[in-house]
């Protein structure tokens, strides 16, 4: 095993016990740890007191649905009552008007009336109760209802040991409608779910403390009276109460039906329900403890293969980012689907491969192209464009010669001038497009011919220096070699805003070294090479796509206020 693996394989084991498994430990290990002695030594209180309040919270919730469904029973009946009213008002038969309705009429079964604002019925349906009490009692509270067509709620009325509910409808006319209905039938259906789910109390109460309903045990209108859950909700209070009984303690829950003014209380002995649930907690240490066993056995398990495994992966990831494909290729095992996670990085790795390679192939022949698109430009500059530049200066100096006209003199003058200078840039062109000097004389002149120019903007001094004994490479090698310190002074005069630079050319026995470095304003080097074109550093990535193609080892070293270092490591085979 080498170095590199050895390393790795001791930061994942560091890893291991500082990430996820110390996770898992104090996530599941620890707390069921501690859990099992709370358990041990307080779990009853704890479940005692958690089946109290989910035994009282459960009975909320029953009594404000009861209570919201008979708000909504009586809500409908007025409904029914307020829709005949209407069709009565625009009916001259009254009669015709309840024909064919009997289902709806069915829910006032103390009848209905059609009365006049004297109390006369002009016309009843059903029981003669609703006649005889609008007779006796609707001209006593006529005065009192103001709300014309809107159904109005009386408190019960008692007929016979059973209780029935007045319903009134006042129009602006003269007639009226009366329905009575028994509270006993709507609440028996209302509050089904309820009674039939156990031995529980339920009882609905007006403000006079009379018993609408009843179902269970006893419960006498004193103890309704001094009960302080039903005054609570007399004022519109939901409540929980608890009280001790010789059966045990006792939840009392109660809700206030609004739209009558009535409270509905449900009453249950909580330890009924609760004790099967509170015996099991007794048990509990003991389920817990192959609970605990087993939680130690999926931590092993996911350490084993989930945790390892991905960390794993994700070191042979991270080498994939920089560029190590091989890496990839090692398994890492765990679980099927990090199997196929890696078999996918994998092909993905082996498609990058591919791509980068024909990249760099085509990069490269892009480059070899360049290069000679550039050496047949400047040759084609220098036999043809220089050399006639060159002769018109000779004809221009023949003509000097045999001239004798001050005024052509002048002008044949400027033409020489015109002409020394475009063959001094042309000179420029074709060194910048093909250094003749690296085929003549090497890199290392040509290097030295670069920096000695002395038309270089901002003044900027560059030193060269040559170490070891000069050897002659191959030409596409060479020419990359000045390409790179080319653009990487280009770069530095452009935007280093150096005073001084250096640059050091090292021959050594199994290596070549270039070394290009500035006192400049440097600047912050992205974390990977690939992030330098989303940073506008193109120059600097043409460096690396060169290097590479040569075989070469580049390496950037910048920070802000302290310049920038570039080293270029070629190695050679002598």
């Amino acid at each position: 095993m080498d170095k590199s693996a050895t390393k790795s394989s001791q930061r994942l084991s560091n890893r291991i016990w500082r990430g996820v498994t110390l996770q898992l430990f104090l996530v599941a290990v620890l707390p069921l740890t501690v859990l099992v002695l709370i358990v041990t030594f307080g779990s009853l209180k704890l479940h005692h007191e958690a089946m109290r309040s989910l035994v009282g919270d459960r009975n909320l919730l029953a009594v404000q649905s009861a209570a919201a469904n008979i708000d909504k029973d009586i809500y409908q009946r007025g409904q029914i009552l307020e829709m005949l009213t209407n069709q009565v008002a625009r009916s001259e038969n009254p009669a015709s008007v309840f024909k064919g309705i009997e289902v709806y009429l069915a829910t006032y079964d103390g009848g209905i009336a059609i009365v006049n604002s004297d109390g006369g019925v002009i016309y009843s349906e059903g029981s003669p109760l609703a006649s005889e009490w609008a007779t006796k009692e609707f001209p006593k509270i006529i005065n009192t209802l103001n709300n014309y067509g809107k159904a109005e709620f009386l408190q019960a009325i008692k007929n016979d040991n059973q209780y029935f509910i007045p319903v009134i409808v006042k129009t602006s006319s003269e007639l009226s409608l009366i329905g009575l209905f028994s509270p006993q039938q709507l609440l028996t259906d209302s509050l089904s779910v309820v009674t039939n789910s156990g031995p529980v109390i339920v009882v609905v109460v007006d403000q006079n403390n009379q018993f609408l309903f009843q179902k269970g045990l006893s419960v006498s209108a004193n103890v309704l009276a001094t009960n302080p859950g039903i005054q609570m909700s007399l004022e519109g209070d939901t409540r929980i109460n608890y009280y001790p009984s010789s059966e045990g303690e006792h939840v009392i829950t109660t809700s206030p039906i609004k739209s009558m003014g009535w409270v509905l209380l449900i009453e249950e002995s909580w330890e009924d329900i609760a004790s099967p649930l509170l015996r099991a907690t007794q048990n509990a240490p003991i389920i817990l403890i192959p609970i605990i066993a087993l939680s130690l056995m999926a931590i092993w398990f996911g350490l084993r293969q989930i945790v390892q495994p991905m960390q794993a992966l994700e070191e042979k990831a991270g080498d994939l980012a920089q560029g190590n494909f091989a890496s990839i290729r090692q398994p890492v095992g765990g679980v099927p689907e990090i199997r196929h996670l890696q078999e996918t990085l994998v092909r993905m790795a082996e498609q990058l491969e591919e791509a980068q390679t024909s990249l760099h192939n085509y990069v490269g022949a892009i480059t070899e192209t360049v290069e000679n698109e550039r050496r047949n430009l400047a040759q084609e500059l220098h036999d043809e464009t220089l050399q006639s530049l060159i002769a018109l200066g000779q004809y221009t100096q023949f003509a000097l010669h045999w001239n004798k006209d001050p005024k052509v003199e002048k002008t044949l003058d400027q033409v020489m001038n015109l002409a020394e200078q475009g063959m001094k840039n042309m000179r420029r062109l074709v060194q910048g497009l093909r250094p003749i000097y690296i085929e003549d004389l090497g890199l290392a002149t040509a290097l030295e011919m670069q920096l000695t120019k002395n038309d270089r903007p901002g003044g900027v001094e560059i030193k060269f220096k040559l170490e070891g004994k000069e050897r002659r490479l191959q030409p596409e090698v060479e020419m990359a070699l000045y390409r790179i310190a080319q653009e990487a002074i280009s770069n530095m005069i452009r935007h280093a805003q150096a005073r001084n630079a250096w640059l050091s050319l090292s021959f050594k026995p199994h290596e070549i070294a270039l070394e290009i470095h500035d006192d400049g304003q440097g600047f912050d080097l992205p974390r990977d090479p690939i992030h330098y074109a989303r940073m506008g550093h193109y120059g600097l990535l043409g460096l690396y796509e060169r290097a590479e193609l040569i075989g070469a080892k580049l390496t950037i070293q910048s920070s802000p206020g302290k310049g920038t270092k570039i080293l270029l490591n070629l190695p050679t085979k002598n």
